[in-house]
């Protein structure tokens, strides 16, 4: 059994459609629901009919791309998308294969309606310490058409207001916009125009972590600049660093100098304003509590290894965070500092 077409809409609601088929009648009747349609070949599996990159993302119809060709990345397709056959040489489409009309019927059924719900629960904790400023801010956003959910920490190089002011200010920003497009380094990317862009906070800058969460992919995606850190806690309850920091020791190293005093060494050699930015994907299944921090969490914890066995004795995601930053600011001595911990627990 065939099926001509199949016009899927981004909430995975499908039609079945008869066009014309033959390429001198190819208005067919595709263009009534598929503006400015671009042909996508699928090899034998479908053709993609996509319209103007407008309106919402059209989730399942990416789904059942990636399902039709074995995982390869799709393009941005939005609004309705219809489903045809191959076309011949002549440029005229057969009908859909049963096989293919199979997975768009199933894929729609799975994500029609649907309402993504995020995986996790997450909490945030700070101090501000002996200094006048909080210059540290975290933020957490989510997208609800998506379900993707972003996290951000930033620490504040110096304490001043306008790093207070600084950080307050791009922490949601980031978050918004790593949320929006599921890729942490474009949103760092893009949070460092605008503050370079700013004459009110050029003189002001911060280092950052960010994560973004997917229900549907596989992956945690991290990017971060500076020294703040993002660490997982594997299955024996030690604490496993998901990042490298920026900082002045390590790039003297690399260009074969002394790495100096001990304030040059922790000095960090990267921000949102300037300086590389990394990325890495992590498997969800490799975690179940991560957290990102600023160093005026782990530097503290860290020394007298008690990282790991917080993050996997908390009780819950609120616990740990609160717990990272009491502990932390024990362990400072007479002069803590700023200090923020957000914990993230991942339920498979």
């Amino acid at each position: 059994m065939t099926t001509s077409a199949i016009v899927l809409w981004p909430g995975g609601r499908t039609q079945p459609l008869h066009p014309h088929l033959r390429r001198d009648s190819q208005r067919w009747d595709v263009d009534l629901y598929v503006e400015g349609a671009r042909p996508y070949p699928l090899g034998r599996q479908a053709t993609v009919h996509a319209g103007l990159a407008v309106g919402p993302v059209n989730n399942p119809a990416r789904q059942i791309w990636m399902s039709l060709t074995g995982g390869s990345h799709p393009p941005v397709l939005r609004g309705p998308v219809a489903f045809t056959g191959p076309a011949d040489r002549d440029g005229n489409l057969a009908p859909l294969p049963a096989e293919s009309a199979s997975v768009v019927q199933r894929v729609a059924e799975l994500m029609n309606g649907l309402i993504y719900t995020a995986p996790f629960t997450a909490s945030a904790a700070q101090a501000i310490g002996e200094r006048t400023y909080q210059c540290d801010a975290h933020a957490i956003r989510h997208n609800k058409g998506t379900g993707r959910s972003a996290f951000v920490v930033l620490d504040g190089i110096d304490a001043t207001p306008d790093v207070h002011h600084f950080v307050w200010r791009h922490a949601p920003r980031i978050a918004q916009g790593a949320a929006e497009t599921g890729n942490p380094y474009q949103a760092l990317v893009a949070a460092r125009i605008a503050a370079n862009a700013d004459p009110q906070t050029r003189a002001a800058t911060a280092t950052a972590v960010v994560a973004v969460l997917d229900p549907r992919h596989s992956c945690v995606h991290i990017a971060w600049c500076g020294d703040a850190r993002a660490y997982r806690v594997s299955r024996f309850g030690a604490a496993i660093p998901l990042t490298t920091d920026h900082v002045r020791a390590a790039q003297l190293h690399r260009h074969g100098l002394p790495a100096g005093g001990r304030a040059l060494r922790g000095l960090p050699a990267s921000s949102v304003a300037a300086g590389p930015i990394a990325q890495r994907f992590v498997e969800h299944r490799h975690m179940s509590r991560l957290l990102l921090c600023t160093d005026g969490v782990y530097a503290p914890l860290q020394r007298w290894d008690r990282l790991g066995p917080i993050l996997d004795g908390a009780e819950d995601a609120k616990g740990a965070a609160a717990q990272c930053v009491r502990e932390a600011v024990a362990a400072t001595g007479p002069d803590p500092g700023n200090g923020t911990a957000l914990v993230v627990d991942l339920h498979h």
